[in-house]
């Protein structure tokens, strides 16, 4: 082979090698490119928030609030006195991972799934779950709200399903259930997502929790839980 041959045959491998490495690998890249600037440079933000409504006692509710903007992370929390006039406040930023975890923590018990439970008759608790998220030009946001969530994590309770059986006399429909065993009523997530929220931060924002607390009176402290969770 001659030096001329030689060196067009090099300069067709070149540029076989250089359309087949355009075709697959640079083209598809080229493609997903503005896609990727879009994420990289998108406002990413996250909210979750707990709303605690106290039926009796010298506090009617109690806000817990933490968000995410673009890395950047802090808590906001408030009480109310039982009257709803006097209100008592504070907003302090947050550094670490922590309140990554904490999001990743409530996200892993279901905070975009729960779903609401029933009121129960005489509650001591009421609470409200929000979350939103954003990520660029998407995003979501959901509520549910429940009441006495140390009661849903320990109860036996189950839930039966009734079918009406139409060929009963007038109004004398009968009715049997479907599936004998029942569903379970138990679900510990609850308990856990306010427990959660209630522990999160460090020592100097649980003491100045605290401190608000019993500035309105009330001795009910986020480390008098009475028993653990069940698992």
């Amino acid at each position: 082979m001659s030096e001329r041959s030689r060196a067009l045959f090099v300069i067709a491998v070149s540029v076989l090698v250089a359309a087949i490495a355009y075709h697959f690998f640079l083209r598809p890249f080229i493609a997903q490119q503005p896609k990727v600037e879009r994420i990289l440079n998108g406002r990413s933000t996250w909210s979750v928030t707990l709303q605690e409504y106290t039926l009796h006692g010298p506090i009617s509710v109690q806000t817990y609030r933490v968000t995410n903007v673009d890395g950047k992370v802090s808590m906001f929390y408030s009480a109310t006195d039982s009257k709803g006039i006097v209100t008592k406040q504070f907003s302090v930023p947050i550094f670490g991972p922590s309140g990554t975890f904490f999001f990743e923590n409530l996200r892993a018990e279901g905070i975009w799934e729960l779903e609401d439970k029933p009121v129960r008759p005489h509650p001591r608790t009421e609470y409200i779950v929000e979350v939103q998220q954003t990520l660029g030009n998407e995003g979501g946001s959901r509520a549910f709200g429940f009441s006495d969530p140390d009661y849903w994590a320990k109860t036996n309770a189950r839930e039966f399903m009734l079918r009406l059986n139409p060929k009963g006399k007038g109004t004398d429909f009968g009715a049997h259930s479907l599936g004998e065993a029942g569903r379970p009523l138990r679900d510990p997530r609850y308990a856990r997502i306010v427990d959660l929220f209630r522990h999160f931060g460090p020592q100097s924002v649980l003491d100045a929790e605290n401190k608000i607390r019993a500035e309105f009176g009330s001795g009910k402290t986020r480390a008098q839980r009475v028993g653990p969770i069940p698992a």
